[in-house]
C-alpha cells in the first residue's frame, strides 16, 4: 500500500478518536490490506499523536480469541497517556463509546528494553519490570462495531485500545504464581466471570518476553515507565453507565471503575 494511503487511514483514524464519532469503515484507498500495513498505521498514529505513549497492549493472548480472530500469535497496539486512569475512577465516555472491559495483568517496566538485532531473553525482559498492577483495559474501537472478522482494520485501530485503568503497584512480584493466579469479574457487586492468569498465554510473562521481541522486530523500544497490558484474563464484557465495575487478582490486589 503507498505511504499516502497509511498515512490517509492513520488520519481518518486519529480524526475519529479525537471526535468521538465512530465510523463504519476505512474507504477502499485507505485500508491496510494486511498486518505489516496495520502495523505501519499504527506507527503513523504514534508520530501524529499529540499524547505521550504510555505503553502497549495486546491482544489475542488465549487460544480462544486467536481461533476467533483467525491469527496464530498475539497482537499489539499503543496505548496513549492521555486515557490512562488510577483505580479506583469514574471515566466520563462519549455517547457512542462501546465502554468494552477486560481484566488484565499490567506491568510497568523501570528500565528500557531499545530494539536491536539480536532476540531479547526471557531473564532480560523479565529483570527490566518495575512493578504489576491489576487493570482494565477499555476497548473502545473508532468502528461502530469491533472488526473481529478484519484483523488488519482491528490492528490499525491501535488494535481497539480506548484505555487503562491502574490499580496499586506491586513491587515485590517476582514470588507470584501468575498463571494460577485467580481473577474475578464483578458488575454492581455480582460476579460476571472468573479465569486465571494461565489464559493469557500461558502465563502474563510469556507475554512479556513475545512482546519485547515482536516490538524490537518492527524498530520500537519499551522504554522506562512504559506499561505493558498483557490481554484478558475473563473475556471481554460490556459496563453500563454508571454500573460499578471490579475485579479482585487474588494476591495482587482490586481494580475498579465507572462509567458516565
Amino acid at each position: 500500500m503507498p505511504i499516502k494511503h497509511i498515512t490517509r487511514a492513520a488520519a481518518l483514524l486519529i480524526e475519529a478518536r479525537q471526535s468521538g464519532f465512530k465510523i463504519d469503515a476505512l474507504p477502499p484507498d485507505a485500508r491496510p490490506r494486511n498486518l505489516a500495513e496495520a502495523y505501519a498505521v499504527q506507527r503513523e498514529i504514534i508520530a501524529a499523536s499529540p499524547h505521550a505513549l504510555a505503553g502497549w497492549k495486546v491482544g489475542a493472548t488465549s487460544s480462544e480469541i486467536q481461533t476467533l480472530f483467525g491469527v496464530t500469535e498475539p497482537l499489539y497496539g499503543p496505548v496513549f497517556a492521555d486515557a490512562v486512569y488510577q483505580s479506583p475512577c469514574v471515566v466520563s465516555v462519549a455517547p457512542s463509546a462501546h465502554r468494552f472491559i477486560e481484566c488484565e495483568f499490567t506491568f510497568r517496566f523501570g528500565r528500557a528494553l531499545p530494539a536491536r538485532a539480536a532476540a531479547y531473553a526471557r531473564t532480560e525482559v523479565l529483570s527490566a519490570v518495575e512493578a504489576v498492577m491489576p487493570s482494565f483495559e477499555i476497548i473502545d474501537p473508532r468502528f461502530a462495531k469491533l472488526m473481529v472478522t478484519d484483523m488488519p482494520l482491528l490492528v490499525a485501530d491501535c488494535t481497539a485500545n480506548g484505555g487503562a485503568v491502574l490499580g496499586a503497584p506491586v513491587r515485590n512480584w517476582q514470588t507470584l504464581d501468575f498463571e494460577a493466579m485467580a481473577v474475578a469479574l464483578r458488575m454492581n457487586g455480582i460476579e460476571r466471570q472468573r479465569g486465571t492468569g494461565r489464559v493469557v498465554l500461558g502465563n502474563p510473562l510469556n507475554v512479556l518476553v513475545w512482546l519485547a521481541n515482536a516490538l524490537s522486530a518492527a524498530g520500537h523500544a519499551i522504554e522506562a515507565g512504559h506499561i505493558v497490558m498483557t490481554g484478558t484474563a475473563t473475556g471481554l464484557h460490556v459496563a453500563a453507565l454508571g454500573e460499578t465495575v471490579s475485579a479482585h487478582f487474588d494476591g495482587l490486589g482490586e481494580v475498579s471503575l465507572k462509567f458516565k
